[in-house]
This record gives C-alpha cells, sequence and structure tokens, in this order.
C-alpha cells in the first residue's frame, strides 16, 4: 500500500527539500516512521512523478542510498553529546572544554533540537560506517563546518527571534491541576491569536500556522496574497466572502486521517459524511467564484484545481450512498438503483422481516404467563434467535428447557434462545441479510478504490480553499485593526511611516507611532539610545514585526510601507539562560549574537537584516564597546553590502569610537522633565540620550537615601573629584551601626548574627532553628565600599 496517496501532504516540507538540495545519500530515522521512508523510497526510485501517480503498490523497496538508523542509538541526548565533543578542522588541537562548548553554541542553536538530534545522528553515523561509502577519492573523515541553509524563496529566521516576536505564544490553562498537560495549553496573545479569530476552519488554522512558520521572499507569492486580501475588503465583494465563509465551515480539519481511514477501510459513518462535505462545499465555493476569478488570481487557482474528477466523486458517494438511513443504521447503507442484486436481496429481507414480526408474535403468544415479550434477532453466523428479557433477577436460563428453548447466550439483560421456530426460519430464509452485508461491502471497497484513486483531486484544491480562508481572516483583522498594505521591493530599502506595535496595541488605548528609513537616500546603521523603559526594544520589535508580516503576505499595521524582501533576518533580542547550558548570561549573550553574526558576517548579502538589542550589556563598560563597536566596524567596512542595522544600547559613547560615516545613524527616545518628574513620549528623534538611570530607579521607588547618595556620586564622578564616604549610614529607623558590636536580625524565623568592627564587616553567622547546621560566610567589606 502506497503511503504517498494518503500522507504525502504531510511531508510536502521534505519533498520541497529533496527537490531543493538533490542528496546523494538520505539518513532518517527507521521504525516509527514508516510512512516517511515509504515517501521517500519511492522519490529516490521514481521520482516527484510517483506523487501524481494514482496507482498503488503493496510495497517499495528500500534505495541502496537511503539508510535507516534506530531512534534508541540516535535520541536527542546522545546526539547533543556527540555535537559538542565534535572535532571541526579550523580548531585548536587542544582545546578546552569550556571553549569547545562555547565555539559549538555559537554556530548551532541548541534550542533546535530536531536539527541538533538530525546533525548528531548524521555525525555518529558517518563515523561508525564511513568505510561502507562508495566515494572515489576517499580520505579519512574530517569535518570542515557546519553551515546552516534555508529552503529556496524562505526568509531565514531563527527560533529565538520567533519566541521574542511572540509570534506564536502557548501557556498553560489557569487551573493549577491542569497545567502541564498539552491538551490544556492554549494561544495567549500572540500573531497567530491576532489573525486566527476569524478562521472558519481547522483547516484554515493549519494553514496559517504553515504561513507563519514559513515567512516568504517570493515577492509573486506574496503579493497573489495580498490582492486576495485586497479583495476580500472590497465592500462590492462583501457578499460574496460571506458565502465563502459559511461553505468554510463545512471543510474537514483534516482530509489526510480521513482518507487513511477509508484506505484500511475503518471508515465510519461521519467519515464518509464529513468527506461528503467537504467535496461539495469545495465545488461549490468553485461555482460561486466563477464570476470573479478574473478579478482574483487566488480564486483562479481554486477553479483550476477543482477537476471533473472531484465531481464524479461527488457523484459517486452522491449516488453510492443513503445518508438518511445510513443514520438510522448506525454505518453507510448502499442506495437503492445503484446495484439491482443488492436491491432483490433487500427486497428479500423486507420479506424476512414481515416474516420475523409474524414469528415474533407467534411465539409470544406461546411463552408462558411470567413472560411479557419477546423478539426474534438474526445475528450473522448465528441465525435467528429468539430474544428474552430477564424475567427476575439471577433467573436462570435453563428454566425454559422444557419449551423447547436452547440457550445460546445472555447479555445486557436478555437471555438468547434458539427453537424450533428460529430452526425453520434458517431453512427458509438462509443468511441473506448476511449476503447483504457482503454485497454492500463489495461496493464500499470500489467506492473506497475510487476515492484513493484520484485522492490527489480531493487534497489540491483543498489547498487553495485553506489558504483562502486563513487569508480573509487575516483581512478582517487589517479591516479592524486598521492595516494598510505593504509595497514590496527587491531595491533594498525600507520606508515605514506611523508604525505601531501590534501586539502592544492591543493592552494600551492610545500608541504612539514611530518611522523607519534605512537603504536607499537613508542611512543603513541605526544606533538607538534612552534609558530604560523608554520604548527602545518596543520599537525594534514592531519594527521586525512589521517588516516580518510583509514576509507572509499580510497588511501592516503602518499608514504605509515599503518593504525590502529579505534572505536573512539576524537577531539578539533576549538571552535564554538554562541551567542545563554551563555558560554564564554573558556567554550565552555573546554565542547568540555570534549565532546570528557567523552567518551575517559571512553571509556578505546586502538584503539581510542585523538587530541588536544592548549587546555585551553584562561585562564591563570598556569591554562591551569595544566588542559592539568591533561588531558594528566590522558591517560598515562592507560598504555597498552592508546590512541593514538596528543597534539598541546603553554605551552613549559609542558615537566616539565609529567613524563618521553616512551610513551610521544616532536616534534616541524623546522625553521631557516637568518639576524634577521624567516622562518618555516613546517618540523617536534624532540624536544621543543620556541614560537617566537614577530617575528611573526614583521612579520606581527605590530608597531616598539611595538615590541621594547615586546622585552625589554621579556627580563626583563626572566632575572627577574623590568620593567622599559617609560618616554615618541614616535608615528609616535612624541607628547607627558603629554604635553597635552585635546586630540581630529576625527575617521569617531566622536569626541572623552580624558582628560588626571598626574596619568593617568581617563575619555572619547564620543560625536554623530546630538544631539545623549552621552556616557561616566569610565576607570582608571595607568601609569605603560598604559606606554608599
Amino acid at each position: 500500500m502506497s503511503s504517498s496517496k494518503t500522507e504525502i501532504i504531510t511531508y510536502l516540507a521534505t519533498v520541497s527539500l529533496f527537490r531543493e538540495i538533490e542528496p546523494k545519500f538520505i539518513l532518517t530515522i527507521g521504525g516509527k516512521t514508516e510512512g516517511f521512508v515509504k515517501i521517500l523510497s519511492e522519490i529516490i526510485l521514481y521520482g516527484e512523478s510517483c506523487l501524481n501517480s494514482t496507482t498503488t503498490t503493496e510495497t517499495v523497496p528500500v534505495p541502496k542510498n537511503l539508510y535507516l538508523v534506530p531512534l534508541k542509538e540516535y535520541t536527542y541526548e546522545i546526539c547533543k553529546a556527540i555535537i559538542s565533543q565534535i572535532k571541526l578542522a579550523v580548531l585548536e588541537d587542544e582545546l578546552s572544554e569550556t571553549k569547545q562548548e562555547v565555539y559549538i553554541h555559537s554556530f548551532l542553536d541548541f534550542d533546535n533540537r530536531l536539527s541538533l538530534q538530525a546533525i548528531g545522528t548524521l555525525v555518529k553515523f558517518l563515523e561508525k560506517n564511513w568505510s561502507l561509502f562508495d566515494i572515489s577519492e576517499k580520505k579519512d573523515l574530517c569535518y570542515i563546518h557546519i553551515n546552516q541553509i534555508s529552503r529556496k524563496n524562505h526568509l531565514l529566521i531563527d527560533n529565538g527571534t520567533f519566541k521574542a516576536l511572540q509570534i506564536f505564544s502557548k501557556r498553560g490553562h489557569e487551573a493549577g491541576f491542569k497545567r502541564g498537560a498539552q491538551s490544556s495549553e492554549r494561544e495567549g496573545l500572540s500573531i497567530f491569536k491576532l489573525f486566527s479569530m476569524n478562521c472558519k476552519s481547522k483547516l484554515g488554522l493549519t494553514t496559517l500556522k504553515n504561513i507563519l512558520l514559513n515567512p516568504l521572499n517570493n515577492v509573486d507569492i506574496l503579493n497573489k496574497r495580498l490582492d486576495f486580501i485586497d479583495f476580500v475588503l472590497n465592500p462590492s465583494n462583501r457578499e460574496f466572502v460571506e458565502s465563502l465563509r459559511d461553505n468554510l465551515k463545512g471543510i474537514a480539519g483534516d482530509i489526510n486521517v480521513i482518507l487513511t481511514r477509508i484506505e484500511n477501510s475503518r471508515a465510519k459513518l461521519r467519515d464518509w459524511h464529513v468527506l461528503y462535505k467537504t467535496i461539495t462545499h469545495t465545488i461549490f465555493m468553485k461555482d460561486i467564484s466563477s464570476p470573479y476569478i478574473e478579478h482574483c488570481s487566488l480564486l483562479m487557482d481554486l477553479h483550476e484545481k477543482v477537476s471533473p474528477n472531484l465531481l464524479r466523486l461527488e457523484d459517486s458517494i452522491t449516488n453510492g450512498l443513503d445518508f438518511d438511513a445510513s443514520k438510522k443504521h448506525g454505518k453507510p447503507v448502499i442506495k437503492y438503483g445503484l446495484d439491482n442484486e443488492l436491491d432483490k436481496k433487500k427486497l428479500r429481507r423486507q420479506d424476512i422481516t414481515n416474516d420475523v414480526m409474524a414469528a415474533a408474535r407467534f411465539a409470544a403468544d406461546n411463552l408462558p404467563d411470567f413472560l411479557d415479550e419477546c423478539s426474534v434477532v438474526y445475528i450473522p453466523e448465528m441465525g435467528h434467535l429468539l430474544s428474552i428479557k430477564e424475567w427476575e433477577t439471577d433467573c436462570s436460563p435453563e428454566d425454559l428447557e422444557h419449551l423447547g428453548f436452547q440457550f445460546m447466550f445472555k447479555i445486557g439483560g436478555r437471555i438468547h434462545y434458539k427453537n424450533a421456530m428460529c430452526i425453520e426460519l434458517n431453512k427458509r430464509l438462509g443468511d441473506t441479510i448476511l449476503e447483504i452485508i457482503d454485497h454492500e461491502n463489495r461496493i464500499m471497497r470500489r467506492l473506497s478504490g475510487f476515492i484513493i484513486k484520484y485522492n490527489k483531486d480531493i487534497r489540491e484544491p483543498l489547498k487553495v480553499v485553506g489558504l483562502i480562508d486563513c487569508l480573509i481572516s487575516m483581512a478582517m483583522s487589517a479591516m479592524i485593526k486598521l492595516y494598510k498594505r505593504p509595497k514590496l521591493n527587491r531595491e533594498n530599502y525600507f520606508e515605514l511611516k506611523d508604525c505601531r506595535h501590534p501586539l502592544m496595541e492591543e493592552m494600551i488605548e492610545q500608541f504612539q507611532t514611530n518611522d523607519f528609513y534605512s537603504g536607499g537616500a537613508h542611512s543603513r546603521m541605526k544606533i538607538i539610545t534612552g534609558p530604560n523603559s523608554s520604548g527602545k526594544s518596543v520599537y525594534l520589535k514592531q519594527i521586525l514585526l512589521i517588516i516580518y508580516m510583509g514576509h507572509v503576505g499580510s497588511f501592516v499595521p503602518c499608514f504605509s510601507a515599503d518593504i525590502n524582501l529579505l534572505d536573512t533576518m539576524y537577531t539578539r533580542l533576549q538571552a535564554t539562560e538554562s541551567a542545563a547550558v554551563r555558560l554564564s548570561s554573558f556567554m550565552i549573550d555573546l554565542t547568540q549574537v555570534e549565532l546570528n553574526m557567523a552567518h551575517a558576517l559571512t553571509d556578505n548579502n546586502a538584503s539581510s537584516l542585523v538587530f541588536l538589542d544592548e549587546f555585551a550589556k553584562g561585562t564591563t563598560e570598556a569591554e562591551g564597546i569595544s566588542l559592539l563597536e568591533g561588531a558594528l566596524k566590522h558591517f560598515l567596512d562592507r560598504g555597498p553590502n552592508c546590512p541593514h542595522v538596528i543597534n539598541v544600547t546603553h554605551f552613549q559613547n559609542i558615537h566616539l569610537y565609529l567613524p563618521e560615516s553616512p551610513s551610521i545613524q544616532y536616534q534616541k527616545m524623546e522625553h521631557t522633565n516637568e518639576n524634577g518628574v521624567l516622562y518618555f513620549l516613546y517618540k523617536l528623534t534624532e540624536g544621543i540620550s543620556k541614560s537617566f538611570a537614577i530617575d528611573v530607579a526614583e521612579a520606581l521607588g527605590l530608597d531616598k537615601d539611595v538615590i541621594e547618595r547615586a546622585r552625589s556620586i554621579f556627580e563626583c564622578i563626572a566632575n572627577e573629584t574623590s568620593i567622599s564616604p559617609l560618616d554615618k549610614v541614616t535608615r528609616k529607623n535612624n541607628f547607627d551601626p558603629h554604635n553597635l558590636e552585635i546586630i540581630n536580625v529576625c527575617v521569617d524565623n531566622v536569626d541572623v548574627d552580624v558582628n560588626i568592627s571598626k574596619t568593617g564587616l568581617n563575619k555572619t553567622g547564620v543560625c536554623l532553628e530546630e538544631g539545623e547546621s549552621q552556616v557561616t560566610a566569610i565576607e570582608s567589606i571595607q568601609e569605603s565600599t560598604s559606606s554608599f
């Protein structure tokens, strides 16, 4: 049985990747992935022509260049350990374990578990079986480097960017006892939720998810999506669009599951009914869209995908299945008039029904007085039986043997017997009901084979139907949120006017818009400074989101937008720390930047976007500025091939280290100070901002004594004067620690004894209750530093 007929839609990405890469050898997990292995085997042996074939084969041989490995020998943890120890040609022979780990993390994202497992599987398999490969001029196995690739016409975005931009945002259930269960997860505030609110079918939701996961840079495909959204938003098409949405409700969520059941003869009545509704609604959508195909290319695609074979499939199901009768019997029933022999058998069964009813009345008249009712039933292979309800609790079935009733079985409170009347009915009527069942099953198998043979004619239009559903939903969101259609260009410039953050404006009533211009007549590198909480990171993410939305074919939250179609998007938006990774926050920061920067620095492609949010903030200012300046200078040195760079930083002095260039533009987040209170306006302007860290700390409620001391120290540093130590530390309870020898502090039933001397804090003893061990921490804090 050929898996490609029922599962090929699941592996379209694999088929596309196989077409682009054309690999000489293929390695995959065997065992549980039988369907996937069959698809790969068919493509390798017969090429892509097998995808359009309507024939089926029971078995597919495994090609010689397809290698299957057991999953248990190539688990994620095993592959992770293999990659951590891999030796690349560019590395030094004697590299410490820490340096090795840092370097591996610099070009591999360990959050991408499947990619990591695939690389580890490949490395381990090559090392075990290198001698088996038929390669001319084969030498010792040596790994030069591991490169990252992207599918053709796809924008390359790392997983960290998806998380930081909240394209998807899974959250647990509010009820604590349901948290952790996969079924309890729900979508939080995200782009997916924003666009999915008006989807009418599960197929539309699946298509929307695939669109968001696969941003494109193909201008023709994206313009086709934008054209359809324009078409949907046209008021003159509103009635037609509503008709489309009504029909989308009848589309199956996963047609692949239904076709698999039909192919394996496991389809239930509901599966047949859903399939029939899906085909009917698809054809109806094609019919009502005929007047509009000249104005919308996507509707033209639907018109072309609905083939004559699909119409014949609809007729076959309509003429073959009686859904009204099927509901009564709980299984598919063949219509009268389709098969003459079957109709004769059914007429005979009707006569049998009359005879059985007469026999049941006769049997009821001859029952003992303590029995009120009985019925005659037919069971295949057993024939006709007399069914009697239990007349009392724990009654003995043998009590009726003297009447000639042979006990057969008891089930559901009813006792089944066979008597002379039942034997006579079997002789006269035979197994007519069984013959009818066999005859109907033969017809159903022929109908199933016809559907499987032309399953491609069912699937192809559903791809367009799913796209129509999700684009209509995106259009509804664009209409409500006042999004605008972006222009798409390949001339390497961005012009975004009055941009808004699509998610932030869901939470606040008024959102301050900002512009973004890069490339063309504008600078390609923006360096943005400003205080904490002034809106720098929000601005950074809103620009990224708008550019991303343009690459999925959506309208964007701008007054106007002209978006350059990118090849790659490199970002450092947030550092993700983990106990599983033995790296400090600063080292994780560096590896995340290097992970993207390594590709950005070697990309040499001007159609790339590099976004850095407070890079190198985890180290000293001098070292941080040096690292940042080195990275930015490298991009500037590429001249016309410099990517679009936005850097948000607190290093206000970075301009002193970078050369003057028309490619650099310094911007800041505007603010105002009224009566000594700092107010952020969230508006981007030209210039370099101060930090205002002390003002922000004061606004957040930090102790006034700390604020005053901080201002004093800051002024001393700014004026290059010495910092005077405090003679007395004043607190809210106004005690002087120099007049005390021991301070007893009691916090949450934990006694802390602090011994104070004139030279500073020497020893701290923490005494735990209930006999717990005493912990002693040795510290040395000099008076000059402890005074602050």
